[in-house]
């Protein structure tokens, strides 16, 4: 059965991940004290006092918070990312669609591609102007990125838990996925009802510009998956 491909995928993709397991969000003032923290390990990155690299272990919360908390902080991030080498570049953004298949928050992580792959663009002022900007120009972005040669290399590993999360993203949507999480998956949140069938429409259609780095089974049911206003 088709969701049965989903479940299956999801399980075959996160036992070959470099990040299993997404920190749980903290509280409130955990929040206010981590959202301080990230912003002042990313200033001191951007003056050369540390390393980009310090900020590799706030990854996984930092792409498991709710948007509206952490919006300002990614902008931030993928600013101190222009400093780090290609392989650190690569692999923030292949662990961000892979985070994206187990957090509460799949949108977070996606703002965070979106603003990634937008920076690379010489239109970069004119994307970051808001949140709903940013996911609506991450296809065309993204698409651009992996396909250059330095970024190529990355596109299959990448595409394929992109896919992931699509699919897990639409099961959710139809309500045709609920108790079939992979390992160290967490349930996607309530509060992205509100945005949930706009930002799958969004995977969806990178995946669809992306749809060469996909087996051809992936491609077939990526074509087969509809998605419509009133889903």
């Amino acid at each position: 059965m088709y969701i049965e491909g989903i479940y299956n995928d999801a399980m075959i993709v996160n036992s070959n991940w470099h990040v299993l397991q997404v920190d749980s969000v903290p509280g409130d003032v955990q929040i206010s004290e981590f959202v301080k923290k990230v912003e002042l390990k990313v200033r001191l990155v951007r003056v050369g006092s540390i390393q980009i690299t310090e900020l590799a272990g706030m990854k996984a919360i930092l792409l498991n918070m709710q948007s509206d908390v952490i919006w300002n902080v990614l902008i931030e991030v993928v600013a101190a990312l222009g400093y780090a080498e290609g392989s650190i570049k690569r692999q923030w953004l292949v662990d961000a669609a892979e985070i994206s298949c187990i957090s509460s928050y799949p949108t977070t992580a996606m703002l965070f591609i979106g603003l990634f792959s937008g920076s690379f663009s010489k239109y970069m002022p004119l994307l970051i102007l808001d949140k709903v900007s940013v996911l609506s120009d991450l296809p065309l972005t993204l698409t651009c990125l992996l396909s250059d040669p330095n970024w190529e290399g990355i596109a299959g590993q990448f595409t394929s838990a992109l896919w992931s999360s699509t699919e897990r993203l639409y099961g959710w949507v139809t309500g045709t996925y609920l108790g079939r999480e992979a390992p160290g998956e967490q349930e996607i949140n309530p509060s992205e009802n509100l945005s949930a069938l706009s930002l799958l429409h969004i995977m969806h259609t990178a995946c669809f510009y992306l749809k060469k780095y996909l087996p051809l089974e992936k491609q077939i049911r990526l074509a087969d998956m509809i998605i419509t206003p009133s889903l």
